[in-house]
């Protein structure tokens, strides 16, 4: 970043190369900010503008939003994907963030849940939205971040992007789970098992401030990201979500929504009136150091 500048060590008078170190910029704006453990942070949980002062460096981790499960012995959505820390150089100015919305459940068998939405640091950064779960008359979950579950034989939602994994597969009338950001779904088995849903990212491992204690609002009860839906069967045995993802569902019970940012909803099950668990909106969180 920026110039190189050649400096000389007078004991050999050989050439070195120095890089410099940009400075920070200082940021505002969000729905939350807190500083601890040495920086600030600015953390977005709905779409809004991030206020700039500076030229510099600037941290960034993003999250898209999760899929929305399936309907009927269906499959769990997928979690979005998760770009890690990156570091940008940014300029005095505004930064539009656009927050991915969780992708709803679907309400009919022969509909896929609805894939999460994209997240956006304006020229900068997208993490795409999980895909959505199969449905009983579908055959495949949907592509996105991580994928959605399917409920045939066969392969799961596809991934793209970083941090993301396919959605699983299932077998008569069960469904697997989403995909994850640090695994796939899991497979149902037979009519009786639902597909778990894959894990999602810890909050600690992406910045180890970023905990429920220290960030109450936007963090509270969560300590992961990007965890995919359960799957759906017909009896027996429902998918279980990753961590802070929606739970599958058999007969006529309710599957879960998802409640952490990015995981996917669970997959319903044999009853086509209940619709499948609603994804969870993405993130940004934007770093400095104090």
């Amino acid at each position: 970043m920026g110039s190189r500048l050649f400096g000389y060590v007078s004991a050999s008078n050989t050439p070195t190369i120095v890089y410099p170190t940009l400075p920070y910029v200082s940021i505002s704006g969000g729905n939350e900010t807190v500083t601890t453990g040495g920086y600030k942070y600015v953390l977005f949980t709905s779409s809004g503008t991030l206020n700039v002062t500076g030229v510099g460096r600037l941290d960034i981790a993003v999250v898209g939003g999760g899929g929305g499960g399936g309907c009927q012995n269906a499959g769990g959505g997928g979690g979005g994907e998760v770009d890690l820390m990156q570091v940008i150089t940014a300029g005095a100015s505004t930064i539009s963030v656009t927050i991915g919305s969780g992708g709803s459940g679907s309400t009919s068998r022969g509909v896929f849940g609805t894939n999460g939405g994209s997240t956006i640091v304006s020229g900068y950064l997208t993490a795409l939205g999980g895909g959505g779960g199969g449905s009983d008359a579908n055959s495949q979950g949907q592509t996105g971040g991580s994928g959605g579950g399917t409920k045939n034989v066969g392969s799961g939602g596809g991934a793209s992007g970083d941090n993301t994994n396919v959605g699983g597969t299932g077998g008569g009338d069960s469904a697997g789970g989403g995909g994850g950001a640090t695994s796939a779904g899991g497979n149902g088995s037979g009519s009786t098992v639902g597909g778990n849903g894959g894990t999602g990212y810890l909050l600690a491992n992406i910045d180890s401030n970023l905990t429920t204690a220290n960030f109450p609002t936007s963090f509270a009860s969560m300590t992961t990201v990007s965890s995919g839906g359960g799957g759906g069967a017909f009896s027996g045995t429902a998918g279980t979500g990753g961590t802070n993802a929606g739970n599958g569902a058999i007969g006529s019970n309710t599957p879960g929504n998802a409640v952490g940012y990015g995981c996917g909803g669970g997959g319903s099950g044999s009853n086509s009136a209940v619709p499948g668990g609603n994804g969870k909106s993405g993130l940004v969180i934007f770093r400095v150091p104090v």
